[in-house]
């Protein structure tokens, strides 16, 4: 029994070292394009609206691979 209680509790820690120590690889930042398609529409809308982004649009942005030698 006590052998299954450290599996219990060897399992998590072992899953989350290893989910750790990856690196990621992109970085969230904010989409300028779409951002700038959309502020440039409501300018030349018949009912201008002044938009105000609380949560604005994200996109992925790949990390450039580093070569390691």
């Amino acid at each position: 029994m006590k052998s299954r209680r450290q599996l219990y509790l060897l399992i998590p820690a072992v899953v989350l070292t290893a989910c750790s120590s990856t690196p990621a690889q992109y970085v969230m930042e904010p989409d300028y394009d779409y951002i700038q398609k959309v502020e440039a529409s409501s300018k030349y809308s018949t009912h201008a609206a002044e938009i105000y982004w609380v949560n604005p649009p994200m996109k992925r942005q790949q990390l450039p691979e580093t070569q390691q030698d």
